[in-house]
């Protein structure tokens, strides 16, 4: 018969410990670290009475068990707050060192422990200080039975044990300290948010104007809802800054805000460019591409000159708002998308409806909530307040002072009828401030008139729509030798953006027309 293996006290106290930093390592939650810990103590030491106590800054001179492991008696409950002085616990943690009390004597105790261990029938307690970098963290207390104290070799298995529990507690302050950190950077940012979209609102538009202040009251009644909004008025009024300012104002605020102008996309690409295509769908279509619609998943899309776009573009919009669905140019996969949409226009929808160019269902679903934005000419109570936000940031650009606004200046600025409206006035006073190195804004040159109109009979009908426009633009083009870009060119004469204009005279089949000259574009 081969002889029995032999099992040294060595490698059962080795193998005690390296459960313990099993323990340890294995999570990082402080309780389920002492729950084990406590457990390996009991399994090893035999029926022995754990307890781990914490000490907090907070609470000078007390402790709290945060675990109680005792078999004789499994009531026991940790919460308990303990007065460390005149204690075992105490001692060694002031001697970071460990503290011996065998027998323990509960008619004349040396520390107020002995007296209740007595009654729960222990007879000896030994206290090892949990301490990390000279942190004093807390104290491990094991009381045994009678006859039954620690013998060496145990206690400093023990002190090892207690030594793996103190990381297990630093490491717990530190994960603590992390998630509050994280806590309050989360508030903070939070408050950030909320702050800067604070300012975002406030600083959007400058209203002093009835008109302009009734506007705004009615965008703040219908951001939250999520309804569709169409905003109507002018070029140059400023209806995509009202449209972010739906945005901002609405739930969808933290996620994407995307910006189309239908007007400036040829109507070969614009199916592709709101809605994507697959692989394959066309020559160059090289991969999947999302479009416009997907970019602006659970945030908003503003759709800038929606009266331009073509029937097929239109049918595909009557779609998206009834099914929240699109399907991208070459694909048969409907994609469902969160997506609130803000249409804008300076056309008269009515009466393209009732010329049959503009669906009138797609009219119905964009006109849930209509905003009227008035010009420039109808409020010329903002003319100085824009003037002078305009000034301040242009200034702050440019790093130097806003200038002094003479008051025959002023009054240039507001009996002006500004036919481009805020952009004109903009793109104006950028202009003069450029030109005005002293401490005084001087107008280079007073603001463009309105494109004079041709005499006309009284009783003379108008002309198509179409033609109306194509005319439009080739009046304004010869106005400005066939100019589009720049200062002088026929989009700032219209009050539109170069793109736009551009966009229009492919549209109604305008000539080419010279870009400006070299620094104008």
């Amino acid at each position: 018969m081969p002889p029995l293996p032999v099992v040294r006290a060595h490698d059962v106290h080795q193998r005690i410990v390296e459960e313990a930093i099993e323990a340890v390592l294995s999570t990082v939650d402080l309780q389920t670290v002492l729950e084990r810990t406590g457990h390996l103590l009991n399994q090893r030491f035999g029926t022995t009475r754990v307890a781990i106590l914490r000490v907090f800054e907070d609470a000078p001179g007390r402790a709290q068990i945060a675990l109680v492991s005792d078999p004789r008696h499994p009531d026991s409950k940790a919460g308990t707050w303990l007065d460390l002085n005149g204690s075992a616990a105490g001692r060694a943690l002031a001697e970071r060192h460990p503290v011996v009390v065998d027998p323990i004597d509960g008619a004349r105790p040396r520390f107020h422990e002995e007296r209740w261990l007595a009654d729960l029938g222990y007879g000896s307690l030994v206290s090892f200080p949990l301490v990390f970098e000279d942190e004093a963290l807390g104290a491990l207390n094991i009381a045994h039975p009678p006859n039954e104290g620690l013998l060496d070799c145990c206690f400093q298995v023990a002190k090892q044990v207690a030594h793996l529990v103190a990381i297990a507690l630093h490491n717990s302050l530190m994960v603590e300290e992390v998630q509050r950190l994280n806590r309050l950077l989360d508030r903070e940012n939070t408050l950030l948010k909320e702050e800067i979209r604070q300012i975002k609102r406030d600083s959007r538009y400058l209203a002093e104007s009835p008109a302009m202040k009734a506007v705004l009251e009615r965008v703040r009644l219908a951001a939250p809802s999520g309804s569709t909004v169409l905003i109507r008025g002018e070029t140059g009024t400023g209806k995509e800054g009202l449209a972010r300012m739906v945005h901002d104002l609405s739930p969808r605020f933290g996620a994407p805000f995307v910006v189309v102008n239908l007007g400036a996309i040829p109507d070969t690409l614009i199916e592709s460019e709101l809605f994507g295509h697959e692989k394959g769908a066309f020559t160059g279509a090289t991969r999947r591409r999302a479009g416009k619609f997907e970019q602006a998943e659970g945030g908003t899309i503003f759709l800038d000159e929606v009266g331009d776009a073509p029937p097929s573009v239109q049918v595909r919009l009557l779609r998206v708002l009834q099914e929240k669905e699109i399907q991208r140019v070459g694909g048969s996969e409907n994609v469902k998308v969160d997506v609130r949409v803000v249409a804008a226009t300076n056309r008269d929808l009515e009466k393209m409806v009732a010329e049959g160019t503009f669906r009138s269902d797609l009219y119905y679903r964009l006109s849930v909530f209509p905003v009227q934005l008035a010009p420039l000419r109808e409020r010329r109570e903002d003319v100085r307040p824009l003037a002078e936000y305009f000034l301040a940031q242009q200034a702050a650009l440019m790093h130097k002072k806003p200038p002094r606004v003479p008051d025959d200046v002023w009054v240039v600025l507001e009996r002006h009828d500004w036919p481009g409206n805020v952009r004109e006035l903009e793109n104006l006073l950028q202009r003069s401030l450029i030109l005005s190195p002293g401490a005084e804004l001087k107008l280079p040159e007073l603001p463009a008139p309105r494109i004079a109109q041709a005499p006309a009979a009284a009783d003379a009908a108008p002309g198509r729509f179409d033609d109306e426009v194509r005319t439009l633009i080739e009046r304004a083009l010869a106005a400005c030798g066939g100019r589009v870009y720049g200062p002088t060119g026929a989009a700032t004469l219209l009050g539109l953006k170069p793109t736009t204009l551009q966009g229009k005279m492919r549209k109604y089949g305008v000539g080419e027309a010279k870009t400006g000259e070299k620094g104008e574009a």
